[in-house]
């Protein structure tokens, strides 16, 4: 069977990158299975040979099987299955022709630069600091400039961020005391205590974007973004991604929900989703506001930055944006290359196959 070659091809995988099995998407759609206790999952004999199906027709494992839970009854149509495009298959579409120019957007420090040079929404830039030299708007400063910039934040908070990470890993929220700002583990961000601490790495100090209300109502403690994906250039599909109560991030592999979004209308689905998780949310599980018809501001706005981007950076077959949306506007806040593809297919009756089969 062609699954029990990925299959073995994976554990193969582990064996050569001394990756742990646990953290493969067999695992996870195994464990996905296993777990799930309603009485509409399909037989483990249907369930193998409808992936094995599936490896034959996109010639890798399809993880999206698992991702939106196909094998529940209700998806008795394995064309309609066959839609929902798996991560292997999607890298294949993402690969550039130059990999050259992936460090434009994986470099988050000269990610900023490019696009404040073509005037393209991001976040605003305190300062970085990158193996020991601080720098801001293009020129090298002192460590006493760097702490009057901090002095000067009125702020309650805001983001260091990691350089070149990603699924919402490298990301630190500081809060502001009495005498200065703090790291949840007590540390006073000063020039001295930043040198002591990342010597060895590059981090970006950003003021935090402040979301529109419309997206604030579903979980205010994060910035909830649209993660929208290109391709040739066009953005094709976006879920709208919102983090749990508390926390900051609304990445979905940090445990937060995507909604679909319409791309003509910018109007939120019916429900979300989660990571490996068969359970469909009408409305956020914290706040309890409904999804369904919400329109996400400035969306053709959004588009629009989105696109003039890939003009101006037109070196990639398929990236995915993360996109906030202040009451000013849309602010592009990453640009990711080989971005998942489960993200934009989340919420969604039919997923995104034929939009690039058709480009």
């Amino acid at each position: 069977m062609t699954l029990l070659y990925y299959y073995f091809r994976t554990l193969l995988g582990c064996l050569i990158y001394r990756k742990s099995f646990r953290r493969t998407a067999f695992h996870d759609g195994k464990m996905m299975y296993k777990n799930y206790k309603g009485d509409d999952k399909k037989g483990i004999f249907q369930v193998f040979r409808e992936l094995d199906v599936l490896c034959r027709y996109w010639k890798c494992f399809p993880d999206s099987y698992f991702r939106f839970a196909h094998f529940k009854k209700e998806y008795d149509d394995i064309e309609l299955i066959k839609t929902y495009v798996p991560q292997g298959a999607y890298a294949r579409y993402c690969v550039n022709s130059d990999p050259k120019y992936q460090i434009l957007i994986d470099d988050k420090i000269l990610y900023h630069d490019v696009m404040t040079r073509y005037g393209l929404p991001v976040p605003e830039r305190f300062f970085s600091f990158s193996y020991g030299m601080f720098k801001a708007n293009g020129r090298e400063i002192s460590d006493e400039e760097v702490d009057r910039i901090l002095s000067e934040i009125t702020d309650p908070q805001f983001f260091i961020k990691r350089n070149m990470c990603g699924e919402g890993s490298g990301v630190f929220l500081v809060k502001r005391k009495e005498d200065g700002f703090y790291t949840s583990k007590g540390v006073k961000i000063t020039a001295k205590t930043i040198r002591a601490n990342c010597s060895h790495s590059q981090y970006l100090f950003e003021r935090q974007v402040i979301q529109h209300p419309v997206m604030a109502q579903f979980n205010p403690s994060s910035v909830n973004t649209c993660r929208i994906i290109t391709f040739h250039n066009k953005a094709i599909a976006c879920g709208a991604r919102f983090g749990r109560s508390g926390s900051f991030i609304d990445n979905a592999a940090k445990g937060g929900l995507v909604v679909s979004v319409d791309m003509e209308t910018g109007l939120l689905g019916a429900y979300g989703l989660r990571e490996y998780d068969a359970t469909k949310y009408y409305e956020h599980p914290d706040s309890h506001v409904a999804f369904k018809g919400v329109a996400v501001p400035h969306w053709k706005e959004m588009v629009a930055a989105v696109e003039k981007t890939c003009r101006m950076l037109p070196y990639y077959s398929s990236v995915g944006f993360d996109v906030a949306c202040t009451p000013n506007g849309p602010v592009i806040i990453e640009i990711n290359t080989g971005t998942g593809a489960s993200a934009p297919q989340m919420g969604k009756d039919r997923g995104i196959a034929d939009l690039f089969l058709k480009g």
